[in-house]
């Protein structure tokens, strides 16, 4: 199988996360189990950006900086919001309601943010065979990544 560079995979990982929130709805009879998977799926999205790509673009701290430091600032406040979704009781609607927006407005703009940015960056600074090599060492650390979303 050939080799993916890892924005190619982190994009994947968007539309996946992307598609799980279309189910992700309070009135959906599997609200519970959704926002568990999304839950998953969003830690392993970010520990793979937190711990392999953030710190391959840390080369350039002038103009990685600012986006590194967001980034990983956003990926802390996702993980709060959906640790208080999923333990806010099911007849508090109006909080899961609430929570469930703020995070869908904090994910969309995450994403926007990373897409429109930081990855059209990473990819003038690193390159194709930079990315690819990204993408080869985010291949190999997969099983490290599921103990790490074991929620």
């Amino acid at each position: 199988m050939g080799r993916t560079k890892a924005t190619d995979a982190l994009l994947k990982d968007h539309q996946l996360i992307n598609k799980i929130l279309e189910q992700f709805t309070l009135d959906n009879p599997r609200f519970a189990h959704i926002c568990r998977t999304l839950h998953r799926a969003v830690l392993a999205h970010a520990w793979f950006e937190d711990e392999i790509f953030l710190p391959a673009v840390s080369v350039e701290p002038l103009l990685f900086r600012r986006f590194t430091d967001e980034i990983y600032q956003e990926h802390k406040d996702i993980d709060a919001l959906l640790k208080l979704l999923r333990k806010t009781p099911s007849a508090k609607t109006r909080e899961l309601e609430f929570y469930s927006q703020e995070l869908k407005v904090l994910l969309s703009t995450h994403f926007r943010k990373e897409e429109d940015a930081l990855f059209p960056l990473t990819e003038r600074l690193l390159g194709e065979e930079g990315l690819l090599a990204l993408g080869d060492e985010m291949k190999r650390r997969q099983t490290e990544v599921r103990k790490y979303i074991e929620i």
